[in-house]
């Protein structure tokens, strides 16, 4: 710091001028002394390519490391060069903060400690210093595999400073076979899954064999919706396990998911036991779908205005462990009181929207929507699909505004429209997978996605009319008081159609005036007597 202002030295490749001069003006303006290179080589100060002139402004450039509280990477498009890679590695050594304008894998502690090497032999840095710097490359090292062996579960990738030199030296010595690319892709996902299967049978086939049923019969579902598995065996040194049992469990892998992406860890149990415990960490492709939209809506969201931002669009968490009986698919968020955000988290994509999920039942029936909704339900008897944990309940399109139609005059507001039609039938389609589909819309929800994707054997029904005979029975006989005619008929539109298979329903939005209890009384015994035939 110099007289309270912290001092940054921006680094990075001189053929990026003009970022180089930006990123000076916006960090001066932040309120920090700033200091940048003397010439541009790559940009047209040929001076520096004259004899000697290039030796000293990099000696120069360590001098300004020197002086900083940080640096500062210009890396446009990830590009780190040379001269770049052994000033980070320099400022690390010498304890500066490093920031850096583009996001950048971690550097490996060998790789930092392989350029000061090259800094030590070009003269640069003292004898002392290298000295010094090999201290800290085995301490860094030790201190790595140290934690690894106290690690007691199949979680190596929690360290936060986990290094591929570490990983390289580990696999040497037969501990893991994972690589440090595979730790790095896993530790940045926002959630992981784990399933962890032990089996105590004294015959290793046996063994092997038992955890691969057990795969079978209560893991399918997730393991075929996964992305990327870490599987580990975690075995005793007395053990038979072997590579044969490596085999085998991936064959069993590959048959519940074909083309999935495996890799793998071995661990032996601190103490002997006949036991052999496998743990799969799964990177589910659910991850990669939110990470998508997320990026959409960031880039695409701010260019609509103001009436175009966004908000996540999920009211319940996602069901990812199972198949959900029903996806029930709004149309909107419609929710001004966060439809502003400069950035896209993907928090509600897995949390849901807080103030729905984590009401009672009691209190989501407040909810106008969801009380018709369920209302319904309740008087045909038949809640149980819109128990927590049996529905998915989010909305076809992301973006949050109360008038609709106004966001549609926006230029460009209809192609991003579509595309979050198109995210949602992905998502639906390739991920959830439910039993059955209701859209909480005709016109815009049904109808829209069915000009997308051209649903089969699409039907207007007369809701009475395709009803048992035995649960029109139940209406007619209910001893509530309620009043409901056979000849009573549903006077609005709903529709019907198969989507890949899957069932798909259009009724009306329940916020919908001039339809009263006695339409969604029709429409509930509808969908109970087609939702009964389907298993829910």
């Amino acid at each position: 710091m110099v007289n309270g202002f912290k001092v940054i030295t921006l680094c990075g490749s001189t053929r990026f001028k003009d970022e180089f001069l930006e990123a000076q003006k916006r960090l001066t303006l932040e309120g920090n002394v700033v200091i940048s290179v003397g010439l541009f080589g790559h940009s047209g100060d040929d001076e520096v390519w004259t004899e000697g002139v290039k030796d000293m402004l990099d000696r120069q450039h360590l001098a300004k490391i020197d002086l900083a509280d940080e640096i500062f990477v210009v890396n446009v498009g990830g590009y780190i060069g040379e001269s770049t890679r052994r000033e980070i590695a320099y400022a690390e050594f010498k304890g500066k903060t490093i920031k850096y304008m583009e996001n950048s894998k971690k550097v490996s502690i060998y790789d930092n400690y392989a350029a000061l090497r090259e800094l030590h032999d070009a003269g640069r840095i003292s004898d002392e210093d290298f000295e010094k710097a090999g201290r800290d490359f085995d301490e860094k090292r030790k201190a790595a595999i140290a934690e690894y062996n106290t690690c007691k579960g199949p979680w190596p990738y929690q360290w936060k400073n986990i290094d591929a030199v570490v990983c390289g030296i580990l696999r040497q010595q037969g501990k893991i076979s994972i690589d440090y690319h595979d730790l790095s892709f896993l530790s940045n996902s926002y959630s992981l899954w784990e399933i962890r299967i032990s089996d105590n049978s004294t015959n290793n086939n046996e063994r092997i064999e038992k955890i691969c049923q057990s795969l079978r019969s209560n893991y399918e579902y997730i393991l075929q919706n996964a992305q990327k598995l870490v599987v580990m065996l975690n075995y005793s040194p007395n053990s038979q396990t072997n590579m044969d049992d490596m085999d085998s469990l991936q064959t069993c892998l590959n048959e519940i998911k074909p083309g999935i992406d495996i890799i793998w860890q071995m661990r032996k149990a601190s103490k002997a036991n006949e036991s052999l415990e496998v743990s799969i960490i799964i990177k589910h492709k659910y991850d990669d779908w939110v990470s998508r939209v997320c990026s959409f809506l960031s880039e695409v969201g701010p260019k609509l205005g103001e009436k175009g931002t966004h908000c996540a669009s999920f009211q319940s968490k996602p069901i990812l462990d199972k198949q959900p009986d029903i996806v029930l698919l709004g149309y909107n968020p419609n929710e001004d009181w966060e439809y502003f955000k400069e950035d896209s988290s993907p928090e509600r994509f897995y949390e849901g929207n807080q103030s729905f999920c984590n009401l009672s039942e009691r209190k989501k029936k407040e909810w106008k929507i969801w009380n018709r909704l369920y209302g319904s339900f309740e008087w045909a008897n038949y809640t149980k699909p819109l128990e927590d944990g049996n529905y998915i309940y989010f909305n076809a399109v992301y973006f949050g505004p109360k008038n609709i139609k106004k966001m549609k005059a926006l230029p460009d507001a209809q192609k991003a429209i579509d595309r979050c039609m198109k995210f949602s039938g992905e998502v639906i389609q390739d991920i959830f997978k439910p039993k059955c589909i209701i859209c909480l819309s005709v016109n815009e929800c049904f109808d829209r996605l069915n000009e997308i994707y051209k649903f089969d054997n699409v039907e207007s029904i007369s809701t009475v009319k395709k009803t048992s005979p035995d649960l029109i029975e139940y209406a007619l006989h209910r001893t509530d008081g309620r009043n409901w005619s056979y000849e009573y008929n549903c006077k609005l539109e709903v529709k019907k159609a198969i989507w890949n298979g899957i069932p798909i329903y259009g009724i009306p939005h329940t916020s919908l005036r001039g339809f009263n209890w006695d339409d969604f009384g029709a429409i509930a015994l509808y969908l109970r007597s087609e939702m009964q035939k389907l298993g829910i």
